[in-house]
């Protein structure tokens, strides 16, 4: 027979060995989730069923706005990965309003501001505004009514160079195209006249290249600005085909924002990708990570090669910059989980 304290002694050495398991796998647990909380995987689509996104931020908190049932719907979080789980409807038309496309969120003169594409039965597509009852981007809103525009105008996104604020639009002309304008804002209601045409799509994959859907479009402008340079990214191409994609003007630096040959333009700059089964990418919007030190690409896309506006989804994805400049948006990435590089 054993002695006594060998038994006991045993049976201490095993208990130790226990506690000693359940706290690596309490440390390895921890470790797992904070890392998932770190850098949460992606899922893309990141919203379904929805399309012409729009992202800002307000404070640590996102807020997204998209095409969405008619309805604007802001998704919010503190994380990318995050704002799925949280829409909101934050105001819905009268039953007589359709088509409710676009909507873009702006803080100005103490409130946030949704611009966004409507049209009432025998009317035209028109720019119509929203402003917040209170400080919260969540909260309500009232309607202020229709912007003063003669053109057939949707798409509505703001630019800010050298202390002056512009609204960009696109004009549906009857001749059969879609041009991006532009024009200053006096107040927030108040656009001085209807301005200029800024963006013409007179090249190939502006006007369906490769397809036979060949209506001419420059649509869905949107500001990006990085380290003194200004560039607004826009769609080109008919919205249905697998062709649709993003172009890019730069800013020159000097003379009148509202004269084109102030601005370079260039592209395709993001366009499909058979391989990874992405097709149509456009509509861009830009945010950063958290920490700001990576940059972010919002866009829809489908996941099929035939003309058709359905199926289009929200995405998102980093991007980098190139040696002189630019922004480098890469390829569309496929569909499914999504972890990005860590930042630098």
């Amino acid at each position: 027979m054993l002695p006594f304290w060998f038994h006991k002694s045993a049976t201490l050495i095993r208990v130790l060995a226990l506690v000693s398991v359940s706290l690596i796998s309490c440390v390895w647990t921890s470790c797992v989730a904070c890392a998932q909380e770190q850098s949460p995987a992606l899922m893309n689509p990141v919203i379904p069923n929805a399309a012409d996104p729009f992202i800002t931020r307000s404070g640590n908190q996102y807020l997204l706005l998209a095409t969405h049932e008619n309805t604007i719907t802001i998704w919010s979080g503190t994380s990318l990965a995050s704002l799925p789980q949280n829409p909101k409807i934050v105001w819905k038309p009268s039953d007589a309003m359709k088509q409710v496309w676009s909507p873009t969120l702006w803080r100005m003169q103490g409130s946030w501001w949704i611009y966004f594409t409507a049209e009432y039965p025998g009317g035209k597509h028109g720019i119509y505004v929203l402003q917040s009852k209170t400080d919260d981007p969540l909260g309500g809103y009232t309607l202020r009514g229709l912007l003063p525009l003669e053109k057939t105008a949707i798409d509505p996104s703001i630019l800010h160079i050298r202390d002056v604020t512009y609204l960009m639009y696109v004009d549906v002309d009857p001749k059969g195209w879609n041009a991006v304008w532009i024009t200053s804002l006096k107040d927030p209601m108040s656009p001085v006249g209807d301005g200029r045409q800024l963006i013409f799509p007179d090249m190939p994959w502006e006007r369906g290249a490769e397809t036979t859907h060949n209506y001419p479009v420059a649509e869905g402008p949107t500001a990006l600005y990085r380290a003194g340079k200004t560039f607004i990214v826009y769609s080109g191409s008919d919205t249905g085909t697998h062709v649709y994609c993003l172009g890019l003007v730069t800013y020159r630096g000097i003379g009148d924002p509202m004269l084109t040959e102030n601005w370079e333009k260039s592209g395709p700059v993001f366009s499909y990708s058979a391989e990874h089964g992405v097709y149509g990418p456009g509509r861009g919007a830009f945010t950063t990570s958290p920490d700001g030190k990576q940059d972010w690409l919002v866009y829809h896309a489908k996941s099929v090669k035939e003309y058709t506006y359905a199926g289009r989804s929200v995405r998102m994805q980093p991007f980098t910059w190139t040696a002189d400049g630019k922004p480098n948006f890469g390829v569309p990435v496929a569909e499914g989980p999504f972890t990005p590089k860590p930042t630098k």
